[in-house]
């Protein structure tokens, strides 16, 4: 996968990010007690790992073609810890009522 390709499918994924975390924070608006702090966390630490792929994925647009090899892993690392989130944040709140 070149360069473009993958930029192109990292801009895909956190553009359905965005929209799942916006999805999220309509729950958040509806919730209440315990659950809305648990969603609460849960926004927090999604937007806090969303910002660090973000500074990942700006590093690697600027890398030059011969060197985006190398900042990939950590892209990927950033991308792997994000993924995990949304799907346990999504299985936890996306199909549930609020309590």
């Amino acid at each position: 996968m070149s360069k473009h390709e993958y930029m192109e499918k990292l801009k895909q994924q956190l553009a359905e990010w965005e929209n799942d975390i916006e999805r999220l924070e309509s729950k958040l608006d509806e919730a209440q007690g315990e659950y809305k702090q648990k969603l609460d966390n849960t926004l927090s630490e999604l937007k806090e790992k969303r910002a660090e792929l973000k500074v990942k994925f700006d590093k690697l647009e600027d890398a030059a073609e011969e060197a985006w090899e190398d900042i990939k892993e950590g892209v990927e690392l950033a991308w792997d810890s994000l993924k995990l989130g949304f799907l346990s944040a999504k299985s936890e709140f996306m199909s549930k009522k609020k309590d």
